[in-house]
């Protein structure tokens, strides 16, 4: 499994960032790669986008496609007030 764990910090507007994330969701599920998508808010505010693929070929198959731009709002014209950090992991699920 391939973990990409988007750590976000910004002033605010967490509310809104949510329902992005909760719009995106669904569609991601076109993706054969795809296992799931979790947000983790801190009590500080901030926010982590944990999302979980089969494979980096996987997660690399959506980050080329023109659904991830739309996710990421590159189309639109209003500033983002956030900072993030994406990191990725290889991992194993135990049980």
């Amino acid at each position: 499994m391939f973990i990409a764990v988007n750590n976000i910090a910004g002033p605010g507007g967490n509310e809104k960032m949510l329902e992005g994330f909760k719009r995106a969701a669904p569609s991601m599920k076109q993706f054969k790669g795809f296992l799931g998508l979790e947000i983790w808010t801190a009590p500080d505010g901030s926010m982590q986008a944990i999302s979980r693929w089969t494979s980096k070929e996987a997660l690399d198959e959506y980050l080329n496609n023109a659904l991830f731009r739309s996710h990421h709002g590159s189309a639109s014209s209003e500033p983002q007030n956030t900072h993030a950090q994406i990191s990725y992991y290889n991992a194993e699920v135990l049980e």
